[in-house]
């Protein structure tokens, strides 16, 4: 019976250990693994270096995020290409991604480990050391150029003092307009609420519910009551009633009752002037009346009240009518006043503001931000790297150059083997850009010194003409030779038939045939030139097997 169970045990242990070793050889044949390439780790400022980072065995359900941003610190980071997939058919497959990375200054940096995550779990590549060259300069060959006189430097955007007076001054007119309107809605508000008879009925009959004359608080009695009939003259008949003394209230009741404005019987002028005048008494002259004497002046109050509302004259179904096409007008007019207003305050507003950019950042600066300029987006926006003919000069451009037919003179095209021209944009936008190759049957040596007066004919052809020519030596960042030739010219708007100014640099090369790479831009056109500048720096000759 031992010897049976001891079988058992050793058949079970064996099925695990397989178990165990088949999981662990899935495990070890799916193991991502990180690894860089880097084409050169000896360079020259300015030269860019291709780093690229392979992440082997992913599946579909990896996720994998790769370095962003400036990582590669004390390296710049020229450009970063999308993610790449080797063999995406496969159950397990490679993403790569490359990087352009330069330096601008001489000396020996360490590009430190990258972090790449898969799954949340951290790889880091090796480090990678990196030689950065002085461009060597030989003064017996290359020729020597006066100082170029400083360049000035855009001052910080920063908004004058009188911005700031304008703007609180503007705030300050924008608070009392407000207030203004305001204050007209209130009064609107209290002409549109419970009309001055009604609300005295009512103050009254609030009065008479108070506890003041069971407290024996007769002075503040009459006071509030000769309050609401002072309350409603000046509503109603539209005369400073508050603020009037007794002789003066009762003075304007005599004058509106002789100009028939009110027809009011004598003897209740009368009555409603003692009244007063025992208010007068009582809080002046501290007076106290008695019980009986209040609740008649109540009467009497209440009497003279209606005989007021009454001795009005109606206003007719017609006058009503008027007066609500008034009030309409009225509303009509302070709503268009306080557009008026506000479009008066933001015009202000919107000139000062303009003021203080074009004061700080120049009027060009305005131009290109509000209105745009096609340059400065060009030049802001995604640059497109590509090859072009057989053998390839890689050229970074804002847009790809299109392929097209080459034009050459007669006597010439029976020695050319090839010819290819590429152009982005035409003669008359804002930039044009062309690169030009030539290959002949038969070597021969080009001489660019003759190219470049030819030039000045090939522009008079194109219909150019005011032409300054200028030229200089030139030489890529590979090391190839060239001539340079630059200035500015004039040609006609077909439309417009005005004149157009142009800057223009046109490079000529003669590696193994003829090159030239032509470069039109609007004259005092800033991002034109910075445009112009980065394509003549990027311009990269290479060989069949790059």
């Amino acid at each position: 019976m031992s010897r049976k169970r001891l079988f058992t045990i050793d058949s079970l242990t064996l099925k695990s250990l397989l178990i165990v070793m088949l999981l662990l050889v899935c495990s070890i044949s799916h193991a991502q693994e990180v690894s860089f390439e880097a084409d050169k780790d000896t360079i020259q400022i300015g030269e860019q270096i291709d780093y690229l980072i392979k992440v082997d065995e992913i599946s579909e359900e990896d996720l994998v995020i790769f370095p962003k941003d400036q990582t590669f610190v004390p390296l710049e980071m020229v450009e970063d290409y999308k993610i790449d997939t080797l063999n995406p058919q496969a159950k397990t497959f490679t993403l790569t991604k490359l990087y352009k990375l330069t330096q601008f200054d001489s000396g020996t940096y360490s590009v430190p480990p990258q972090l790449v995550k898969i799954n949340e779990k951290a790889f880091y590549t090796d480090t990678l050391k990196v030689r950065v060259n002085d461009v060597v300069l030989d003064t017996t060959k290359q020729k020597l150029y006066p100082i170029k006189p400083s360049i000035g430097v855009d001052k910080p955007f920063a908004l004058p003092s009188w911005f700031w007076w304008i703007l609180i001054a503007l705030l300050i007119l924008a608070g009392i307009a407000f207030l203004v309107f305001k204050l007209k809605k209130k009064r609107d508000e209290a002409k549109r609420r419970i009309p001055p008879y009604e609300q005295a009925m009512i103050s009254l009959k609030e009065l008479d519910k108070s506890s003041v004359l069971e407290n024996r608080n007769f002075k503040e009695y009459i006071s509030e009551l000769t309050y609401i009939t002072r309350r409603y003259l000046e509503e109603k008949l539209e005369i400073r009633a508050l603020e009037f003394t007794t002789n003066e209230l009762i003075s304007e009741l005599k004058f509106k009752k002789e100009k028939k404005k009110l027809a009011l019987k004598e003897d209740m002028i009368l009555e409603y002037e003692k009244i007063l005048k025992r208010a007068d008494l009582a809080k002046f002259a501290n007076s106290r009346p008695d019980l009986i004497t209040l609740k008649s002046d109540r009467k009497q109050i209440e009497k003279f009240l209606k005989q007021v509302q009454s001795s009005i004259p109606q206003i007719t179904e017609e006058e009503k009518k008027k007066d609500e096409a008034f009030q309409k007008a009225l509303a009509k007019k302070r709503k268009k006043q306080k557009w008026i207003v506000g479009i008066v305050l933001g015009l202000l507003f919107i000139i000062v503001t303009v003021s203080a950019v074009v004061a700080t950042k120049g009027f060009e600066y305005l131009r290109d931000t509000v209105i745009g300029n096609p340059s400065k987006e060009l030049l802001k926006g995604d640059w497109v790297t590509s090859d072009y003919g057989v053998p390839p000069i890689s050229m970074t451009t804002p847009d790809v150059l299109i392929r097209g037919e080459l034009d050459l003179p007669e006597e010439i095209l029976e020695n050319v083997a090839n010819k290819e021209t590429y152009s982005f944009g035409t003669l008359y936008q804002n930039i044009y850009v062309t690169l030009n190759k030539v290959r002949f049957k038969d070597s021969q040596d080009i001489d660019l010194d003759v190219i470049v007066d030819r030039i000045y004919s090939n522009l008079e052809e194109r219909g150019a003409y005011n032409i300054i020519t200028k030229s200089e030596d030139f030489e890529t960042l590979g090391g190839v030779k060239g001539k340079k030739v630059f200035g500015s010219f004039s040609i006609e708007n077909p439309i417009t038939k005005k004149d157009i100014k142009k800057e223009y640099k046109i490079v000529n090369f003669g590696r193994g045939g003829f090159q030239q790479v032509i470069i039109f831009y609007d004259r005092d056109d800033e991002f034109g030139e910075k445009i112009s500048n980065r394509i003549l720096n990027a311009v990269e000759f290479k060989n069949l097997s790059q």
